[in-house]
């Protein structure tokens, strides 16, 4: 899965200006996440057509990042995602960015970005979705 990330100043509507950019060129958000850091805000985006979002979004100024992400299944409970966390960096991997995206009979579904997204796939190959 890939996903961009949007880097910026905060101001009233700036959701509102990046989400109808989108709709405007017939691109679906099938995922947002977003959170602020001081004056800074961060918009995590999982789209219908990567590829031509991110141009757009380019194209009107914004400083997106795009990454790609391993899909993993875990169980739902306290201490799942701690764990996995814990064995990804036991192994020398560093994690970039990690959303939860699904949740659904039990089990949460993690999109994580990290600096060695194929060892991640070998090591939880049992529970890797994408």
């Amino acid at each position: 899965m890939r996903q961009l990330t949007i880097v910026g100043k905060d101001r009233p509507g700036l959701a509102a200006d990046i989400t109808e950019l989108l709709a405007e060129n017939g691109i679906d958000i099938r995922n947002i996440s977003s959170h602020l850091a001081g004056q800074d805000a961060y918009i995590t985006l999982t789209l219908s057509d990567h590829h031509r979002g991110f141009g757009l979004l380019m194209e009107a100024g914004y400083n997106a990042v795009s990454d790609d992400s391993v899909l993993i299944r875990v169980v739902d409970r306290p201490g799942s995602l701690a764990k996995l966390s814990r064995e990804i960096s036991e192994h020398g991997i560093n994690t970039r960015a990690m959303t939860m995206i699904h949740h659904d009979e039990g089990y949460t579904i993690a999109a994580i970005s990290t600096d060695q997204n194929q060892k991640v796939r070998e090591l939880f190959q049992d529970s890797v979705v994408s």
